[in-house]
């Protein structure tokens, strides 16, 4: 029993690393991140450096409320979201997660690529 529980433990605290980064500047995520955390039902921000690209930021209904805090990393040619929740009850990283990908996709359709223009005069 005990062992199981090292092991769930471990793997807990070794799934950020296996986090893959976002194929999008840090800015248009960060963009996301601030709509995200915007959202008064959800999350009650703390603070945010909007430089660093860093936020604290409350749980709204947690179970056991606490200061939790995010910040983008640039990494190659994406941006990767690290986030630092403690215990809240529930699985609140991966519903934020959720979020912030649905913040980015409204983002992305709301701003389509620009189309190509020809390469020729007409």
């Amino acid at each position: 029993m005990a062992r199981s529980l090292v092991f769930i433990l471990l793997l807990f605290l070794a799934a950020p690393a296996f986090a893959k980064p976002y194929p999008v500047p840090c800015s248009d995520l960060w963009s996301a991140v601030t709509d995200t955390l915007g959202n008064a039902g959800n999350y009650k921000i703390v603070a945010t450096d909007s430089e660093e690209m860093k936020a604290s930021f409350i749980v709204v209904g947690a179970l056991f409320p606490g200061i939790n805090a995010l910040f983008l990393k640039p990494q190659g040619n994406g941006c990767e979201l690290q986030i630092k929740m403690g215990f809240t009850g529930n699985d609140d990283e991966s519903a934020l997660r959720g979020r912030v990908n649905r913040a980015l996709a409204k983002r992305k359709a709301a701003n389509p690529s620009a189309p190509a223009k020809p390469a020729g005069n007409l």
